[in-house]
């Protein structure tokens, strides 16, 4: 399966400066967050250089964005603007032409994140380029000037600048040079972006099979109409009994597992709650996520292009204790027995 393209334009904030490892960096850390979640592998391209200005970004790295093709995008540039004394307007005309480039590489808005500066204002090294407050009301304005640009974009905004002004955080907050973040503040800046990029945990799903996205669609709705207020494992072996056209489907169907008893099944065990006003955003358990995480792991091991509903079947046995393992356990199913049929069929590819 293809990896997924994570494209990284910025400056010291973005490649790490100071760090005694770019894997430290808050793009590498999501770029691994995003492998862990999904069970693909991320191809990071890190394009941040020290000391690059929007100018730099625009002359260095827009030309090399183009040619990478990414799915995701993430933006942090300016304290060097700020630096040299760059006014909001050159400031604004210049990033909207950076904005404006990343739009044209025809990836979904919200998969680009617009990250803001951090505030290097009261750090020691900052000295040389100017009062504690002068620098921190020019981080600010910068800021709200990036914020608005992206908003208009319908780009992801995350703003990592209060993280950046906390204190007392213990070692490994600051890097060495007194002016960059160190390895445990590029934590908090990746946790805190992992959370914001909404858009970022879907792009996975662009690798699932059109059955098998429908299976993810019908669980929520058996969900809803069991007024459930979250998915499970249950759910999305309903799912897979509706899917009439993925190889796991067709397999539950040859070896006569029946949505209508499974469904009893599940009425009996858990019931319908006696509320029927189920929240509008239904969550997915811990399981469920462990088992989109597994379905994109077989997938990748059987070498298909897609994660396909078999893929699902499979991860839901893998997956461990569950209902909807209780439930294909009586008859007789288990992930060897899986395994077996597709291989025997040629199925595990798609």
């Amino acid at each position: 399966m293809e990896s997924i393209r994570y494209l990284a334009l910025g400056d010291s904030y973005t490649i790490g400066t100071g760090l005694q490892d770019e894997a430290q960096n808050f793009p590498s850390l999501l770029a691994a967050r995003l492998r862990q979640d999904t069970g693909i592998d991320v191809a990071l391209t890190n394009l941040g250089v020290n000391g690059y200005t929007t100018t730099d970004l625009i002359r260095e790295e827009l030309p090399v964005a183009r040619t990478v093709r990414p799915e995701l995008v993430s933006i942090l540039i300016g304290a060097n603007d700020v630096v040299q004394g760059s006014d909001e307007a050159t400031y604004r005309a210049r990033l909207a032409q950076i904005y404006d480039a990343v739009k044209e590489l025809g990836l979904p808005a919200e998969r680009v994140l617009a990250v803001s500066i951090p505030d290097f204002s009261p750090l020691p090294g900052s000295a040389p380029f100017g009062s504690p407050s002068d620098l921190r009301a020019r981080i600010d304005a910068f800021n709200d000037v990036a914020r608005e640009e992206a908003a208009s974009r319908g780009f992801q905004s995350a703003d990592i600048t209060g993280i950046s002004r906390e204190t007392n955080r213990g070692s490994g907050w600051l890097a060495s040079d007194g002016l960059h973040p160190g390895p445990a503040q590029h934590h908090a800046f990746a946790d805190h972006l992992w959370e914001t990029a909404n858009g970022w945990r879907s792009v996975g799903f662009d690798r699932w099979s059109n059955p098998a996205t429908l299976v993810l669609a019908r669980a929520q709705r058996e969900a809803e109409a069991l007024h459930h207020s979250y998915i499970g494992a249950e759910h999305l072996l309903l799912g897979l009994l509706k899917d009439t056209e993925g190889a796991g489907g067709k397999l539950l169907s040859h070896w006569r597992v029946r949505y209508e008893r499974v469904w009893t099944h599940i009425d009996r065990t858990i019931g319908k709650r006696n509320d029927v006003n189920v929240q509008s955003t239904i969550i997915p358990t811990t399981r469920v996520r462990n088992v989109i995480r597994i379905a994109y792991q077989e997938a990748n091991s059987a070498g298909a292009d897609s994660v396909g509903t078999e893929h699902l079947l499979l991860a839901l046995l893998v997956a461990g204790e569950s209902i909807a393992v209780h439930i294909l356990s009586d008859f007789s199913i288990t992930a060897a027995i899986v395994r077996r049929e597709l291989d025997r069929h040629n199925l595990r590819k798609g």
